[in-house]
């Protein structure tokens, strides 16, 4: 007891000789530029740890509200695998008023380091015309680096824009009584130019699990027994679209699928057909708004694995959906939503309503809410099979079972509160490690 109670005063005397030597942050002043990084997509290259340690002459600050220059990043894929980062930086108290909008691109191969210090290079590229305004400028110096060889003409594309994925993984999990084995693989091929947009993908999932020594009881509820039970699960298909730019924003396109689907009760299932989009917004403006209206008509063939609740084996119908989508990312958070509605042409009354969302706002100073969810009105189960589903599979979700709606959602209320710079980081003990309680 003697010996914990001295550990006691050497961590305590430790931590107060730490608190004592502490020095705040001297890389910038208070007269520094205050910026406020936003990357609502989280993606590989908006790194904040990186950006701060590259970026050293500006104070990074918690709070929008306590900034003077809002530095927001939304990103798009590009057609060969790679994303465009579009960087917008908007003034805020002395520099309201100004705005600038910078892009970096990143291609399909590029590696998360690249991604984080090309996007870093544009953003300090940016902020360097804010900066210029503060005393800190006169610490500040512009440099450039000259090529090693003079720029040639860029070299013809021999794969035309076209970009080739292949995935494939496994997850396996057991012990001495269970067991779980799942793999899938996938295949893509996606063209995408200013005029078309082309993709074609194939896909498979296989799931088994076992389970071992599963007791047997009779009506009586006595045991007689025990047995291995196996489940599988397998999902197979196919998917094509076909997209055709007509104006900053009309596009006329053509998709289809096949699917199996055991899950599903669906030996095959087809479909092909148009649709139509308007974008009242123009599409150049996709990565801050859009607001869009997706008519489509198909035809649809159905294959089915066992007798339907409906008394089919195979059917031929038509069905049409319309889909309306919003999507915002503005300085006080994202926003999105679609509205999707689709129905049998044959019976009307088989439909389907699907309401999906996300919103990530930021109400007041240090306060945010981020929700998402999604819920569906459902009567065009068609595949359902005449037999039902037995125990097993209905404890595994082996099988779709009838229902008139599904849902989900998930809401997160965060305030922070405290020192509103942020420009420190400090990786000790960040995770990697292995704890052991």
């Amino acid at each position: 007891m003697v010996r914990f109670h001295v550990v006691l005063a050497l961590l305590a005397s430790a931590s107060h000789l730490a608190v004592g030597q502490a020095r705040p942050d001297s890389t910038v002043g208070d007269s520094a530029l205050r910026v406020f990084f936003d990357c609502p997509d989280y993606s590989s290259g908006c790194d904040f740890d990186f950006l701060r340690t590259e970026i050293t002459w500006v104070s990074w600050v918690r709070n929008r509200e306590d900034a003077e220059v809002h530095a927001l990043v939304t990103t798009q894929h590009t057609g060969g695998g790679g994303g465009e980062y579009t960087l917008s930086l908007i003034g805020l108290r002395r520099f309201a008023g100004k705005s600038d909008t910078l892009r970096y691109y990143a291609s399909g191969t590029s590696t998360t380091d690249e991604v984080r210090t090309g996007l870093a290079h544009t953003i300090a590229l940016g902020l360097a015309r804010y900066a210029a305004a503060t005393p800190q400028a006169r610490n500040l110096s512009v440099a450039y680096e000259a090529p090693a060889t003079s720029p040639t003409a860029s070299p013809r594309d021999r794969w035309n824009s076209w970009v080739f994925t292949i995935s494939g993984g496994t997850y396996l999990n057991g012990q001495s009584q269970t067991h779980s084995t799942s793999i899938n693989g996938s295949v893509e091929a996606t063209r995408t130019t200013a005029a078309w947009k082309q993709t074609f993908s194939l896909s498979e999932y296989y799931s088994e699990d076992v389970f071992k020594d599963v007791p047997l009881y009779d009506t009586l509820g006595n045991q007689i027994g025990i047995q291995d039970v196996k489940s599988i699960s397998r999902q197979y298909g196919g998917d094509a679209l076909v997209v055709r730019s007509l104006g900053s924003h009309w596009s006329f396109g053509l998709q289809g699928s096949f699917n199996h689907s055991s899950f599903s009760n669906l030996d095959l299932a087809v479909t092909a057909g148009p649709a139509i989009e308007y974008d009242l917004y123009p599409y150049a403006q996709s990565t801050r708004r859009q607001l869009t209206l997706q008519y489509g008509l198909a035809p649809q063939y159905f294959n089915y694995t066992d007798t339907t609740i409906f008394n089919r084996t195979r059917e031929t119908l038509g069905r049409q959906s319309l889909t309306a989508s919003l999507g915002v990312t503005q300085p006080w958070g994202t926003a999105h939503v679609s509205l999707i509605g689709s129905n049998y042409l044959q019976d009307f009354q088989k439909n389907r309503v699907t309401l999906v969302g996300s919103v990530n706002v930021r109400l007041v100073k240090g306060l945010s809410l981020n929700i998402f969810g999604n819920i569906a009105r459902i009567h065009d189960q068609l595949s359902l099979p005449k037999g039902g589903a037995s125990d097993a599979e209905i404890l595994l979700q082996r099988r779709e079972l009838l229902t008139s709606y599904r849902y989900f959602t998930y809401l997160n209320l965060s305030y922070h509160f405290g020192s509103t710079l942020n420009n420190v980081v400090n990786p000790r003990f960040g995770g990697t490690g292995t704890m052991f309680f």
